[in-house]
């Protein structure tokens, strides 16, 4: 028996209300057991939990056509997808006075690997999924549903090894950019140039070297 629309609406309402407190506590699962073997690395067995994890949600609530469909070329002017960009590049005075911290191979490749996959997953769930799901509250509650949860599972899934997450100063510029992504997805209807901000924030913020604790971008 077919689900009436209604009751599809409840279905992803829920999907919005629920999932991501049970991926947050899963994946500070995940990393609480996995750093009592590998310290601060532990954030690379979680990565990859929470890629499983977002890729599993985002199939059961969009399917694969809806999934892929959000990263089409988009709608409207140019303004918002470069918003998007110029917030990605918010961290390039920090990664121009610390780039030198990128000392060996190992990090390179976290650094690089983390950047360009990392950004697909995320933007995904916290905007696809939950602005999706929450589309029918109205684009400002629904803006500030996802991009709180997205500032708040930093501090507590990262933060519980990375001390740079813990702080105020990096939630507030999490919640920032969250909001500025949100809109702009909001306002094109694709996560691309979400994703390609993302990519940018997580290159020029040397955001695998913050999980490692090797550099703090809130210490100027």
């Amino acid at each position: 028996m077919q689900e009436s629309p209604q009751s599809v609406r409840k279905t992803k309402l829920l999907y919005a209300l629920l999932s991501p407190v049970f991926l947050v506590a899963a994946c500070a699962l995940v990393q609480v057991l996995a750093g009592q073997f590998i310290g601060v690395w532990a954030w690379v067995p979680t990565m990859l939990f929470f890629w499983i994890a977002i890729a599993f949600l985002t199939y059961k609530f969009s399917g694969s056509a809806g999934a892929f469909a959000r990263f089409n070329s988009g709608s409207g002017n140019l303004i918002w997808p470069a918003v998007a960009l110029l917030a990605g590049l918010l961290s390039l005075h920090g990664f121009i006075g610390h780039w030198t911290l990128l000392s060996n191979l190992n990090l390179v490749v976290a650094w690089l690997v983390f950047a360009l996959f990392n950004p697909w997953f995320e933007e995904s769930y916290w905007r696809g999924v939950l602005l999706d799901a929450t589309a029918s509250w109205g684009k400002l509650p629904s803006l500030l549903y996802s991009s709180i949860w997205f500032a708040a599972s930093h501090p507590l899934i990262w933060g519980i090894h990375s001390l740079p997450l813990r702080k105020m100063e990096a939630a507030g510029a999490l919640l920032f950019v969250g909001l500025i992504w949100g809109r702009t997805y909001q306002r094109t209807g694709s996560l691309r140039w979400c994703v390609a901000g993302h990519m940018l924030a997580n290159l020029f913020g040397l955001a695998a070297l913050v999980l490692l604790n090797l550099y703090d971008p809130t210490v100027r």
